[in-house]
């Protein structure tokens, strides 16, 4: 379900933008970012996590230091696009905790997907037991991620 978008002011966009930096902040130090009041950031914030704009408040792990070295990124084509083959994509991909990101794409493939995986063989055992079994997959390309240029959560909000 769709929310009904929200006219974001100044303040909100400040507030959004400090919360993306560093969400383990104060409220003091929030408002203080924002220009308000730390009473004003309280209220502030339930009215955007209500509408929606404000999804959740995370800590942000680094893979490798999680002992996670292998990402990649996988376009797949799927057989077809009848109800029940997305269905049956669409329900393994949220089964998978090493799915990161999954969009659907214009193009040549459907879906790009992001895995990240302990090692490469750990990343070739994803691939065999889980994608390649997947009836609903006609053909899958997949690169592994070398260096990370940009890796960001961050929205362009300013």
């Amino acid at each position: 379900m769709k929310r009904e978008r929200i006219e974001l002011d100044d303040a909100d966009r400040r507030l959004l933008q400090a919360m993306q930096n560093d969400a383990s902040l104060s409220q003091a130090d929030l408002a203080e970012r924002a220009g308000v009041s730390p009473s004003l950031v309280s209220r502030r914030l339930t009215r955007l996590k209500e509408a929606g704009v404000l999804r959740a408040v995370v800590g942000l792990i680094d893979p490798e230091s999680a002992g996670l070295t292998c990402s990649a990124i996988i376009r797949i084509r799927l057989r077809d696009h009848s109800a029940a083959n997305v269905k049956m994509f669409h329900d393994l991909i949220k089964r998978m905790d090493e799915v990161t990101l999954c969009v659907m794409l214009t193009g040549e493939a459907d879906y790009l997907v992001k895995i990240i995986a302990r090692d490469l063989p750990h990343f070739q055992e994803i691939i065999q037991s889980k994608l390649l079994r997947c009836a609903a997959i006609a053909h899958l390309e997949s690169s592994i991620v070398l260096e990370h240029l940009k890796d960001t959560t961050a929205l362009p909000i300013g």
